[in-house]
């Protein structure tokens, strides 16, 4: 169900934080608010202001607008399309997907600035003077105070204040309320649902890296003033070199010369030499050094002996020899001679 009332908290240009209460206008309001916007329609006619229909023609005749711009904006819109197609199908890499989310920012941004040509001319046509007289009686009457009353005391008293930063807040939450606009139209884009999700923007739809530091479309740091800087800050250019904040390459400066040739300083006189500085040192007092020996630690040596190879005896069996008898010659039988001693001979 839509408001009927709106709070409003803003400030005047004095820096006072004034409150105020957007209502939504009644029939009566709606009808005071039409009949002056037909009058002055007729009155915008009268005095040669022209119809939009007849607006596109004299601007086609004046080269303001012509069929190739048309054929410009046309194809941006089908380019729109096309790229939010893609991204809505998913199915590509997320860094693609955001490259098409940007692509479709860039194209949405080159028509408006296209058809920008052709629609500054339509606030003086009698259609455009007739609805923004309308919309300014009905928030002459429909901004009010805490107590229900108007804030201001006719149209005129408005158009003098409509400047004032909160009744130009005021105003923009009326023109929602009565034409049903979106105050986050823009973060509600299909391509900005998308980046925010994945957090490629800040809340301001502002671009992000994942340190959340602002970037440009190919990931190079900027600053809030949407100049290139480096990591520390400091401003670089497109390349990456540093530069002061005029733009110029940083180098380092001398000082300016008389003819002559002698430094300037800088009200444009001569600089004075400068004296030689005389420091006296202060005696140096050598103190004796007593080195201690460090104490001498001797490690213990640990010695491995060698394993113990235990050789188990080896028994060594003799060959046993057999002895066999000696061959006996043959006994030759002894001749017993007869006589006072035997003889014995042997063979």
């Amino acid at each position: 169900m839509a408001k009927n009332r709106i709070t409003v908290v803003g400030k005047n240009k004095e820096g006072e934080e004034i409150t105020v209460y957007v209502v939504r206008p009644d029939r009566n309001d709606n009808a005071q608010a039409q009949i002056l916007a037909s009058k002055v329609f007729k009155d915008a006619v009268l005095n040669g202001a022209l119809v939009r229909k007849v607006l596109e023609d004299v601007l086609i005749k004046l080269g303001i607008w012509n069929s190739e711009k048309q054929g410009k904006a046309d194809k941006l819109d089908a380019e729109i399309r096309e790229k939010l197609i893609k991204l809505k199908s998913g199915g590509i890499k997320l860094t693609d997907a955001r490259e098409l989310a940007i692509e479709v920012r860039i194209a949405r941004i080159n028509k408006s600035i296209l058809v920008s040509e052709k629609n500054a001319h339509d606030e003086f046509t009698a259609e455009s003077q007739s609805e923004n007289a309308k919309f300014d009686y009905l928030a002459s009457v429909c901004i009010k105070d805490e107590e229900g009353k108007s804030i201001f005391t006719d149209i005129e008293d408005y158009k003098e204040k409509a400047e004032e930063p909160y009744v130009v807040e005021a105003a923009t939450k009326l023109g929602s309320m009565l034409y049903g606009l979106d105050d986050d139209w823009e973060a509600n884009l299909p391509e900005n649902i998308f980046l925010s999700k994945y957090e490629f923007v800040d809340k301001e739809l502002r671009l992000v890296n994942k340190d959340k530091k602002h970037v440009t479309k190919d990931g190079k740091l900027i600053d809030n003033d949407f100049r290139y800087v480096n990591s520390e800050g400091e401003y670089v250019d497109v390349d990456g070199q540093r530069i002061d904040k005029d733009g110029l390459p940083t180098v380092q400066f001398s000082p300016f010369l008389s003819d002559e040739g002698i430094p300037l300083g800088d009200d444009g006189k001569p600089t004075p030499p400068a004296q030689p500085v005389v420091v006296e040192s202060a005696p140096v007092v050598v103190q004796p050094v007593v080195v201690e020996p460090a104490p001498v630690v001797v490690q213990p040596v640990v010695v491995e002996s060698p394993p113990v190879v235990v050789v188990e005896p080896t028994v060594v069996t003799p060959p046993i020899v057999v002895a066999l008898p000696a061959e006996q010659p043959p006994v030759t039988p002894s001749i017993i001679i007869p006589g006072p001693a035997p003889i014995v001979v042997q063979n």
